[in-house]
């Protein structure tokens, strides 16, 4: 029987809503925002993306020397406001990602992450799932904070240039 889970988690971001929006559009961005341990070193597809396009991206998990493949297709693109991809070729049996973004006013945006995913190995995998969700936890923390950082930078440099 099939098990999915969900992880949710949001960040408030200093910068317009039509910025944060346009950063993800460019899943390059993504080795900018990988936390730590984590090697982005290829990122093929087309930028910006839309729905229905294909996106591969190759990355290592420090300290293990071998690659994982991501194959993501996006599922839905709705200006500014949601991004949704699914990946087709992953470590997860499934894998369904909505970048959500809320605009909280002048320059302040909501930006949340909602995860749906299954396991792979069944039981096996049941058995891994606090492990996994702490993993998630962890990383879309850093992912959070770093993209939280470089956005913010950015519209203090825009507000200074203005």
């Amino acid at each position: 029987m099939a098990h999915d889970e969900t992880f949710e988690r949001s960040v408030e971001i200093a910068a317009p809503v039509e910025d944060v929006f346009a950063f993800h559009l460019d899943t390059r961005n993504a080795a900018s925002i990988s936390p730590r341990g984590t090697r982005i070193t290829d990122v093929t597809g087309r930028f910006p993306v839309m729905p229905g396009a294909l996106v591969t991206m190759r990355m290592r998990q420090l300290p293990v020397p071998v690659g994982v493949t991501w194959r993501v297709r996006i599922a839905a693109v709705e200006p500014p406001r949601r991004i949704v991809d699914v990946a087709e070729r992953s470590p997860f049996r499934a894998w369904r990602h909505e970048h959500l973004f809320q605009p909280l006013g002048p320059g302040r945006t909501l930006m949340s992450d909602r995860v749906t995913y299954r396991l792979p190995l069944g039981a096996l995998g049941r058995l891994a799932a606090p492990l996994v969700r702490r993993q998630l936890a962890h990383a879309f923390a850093q992912r959070h904070r770093l993209t939280r950082d470089l956005l913010e930078a950015r519209a203090r440099e825009a507000a200074g240039a203005a």
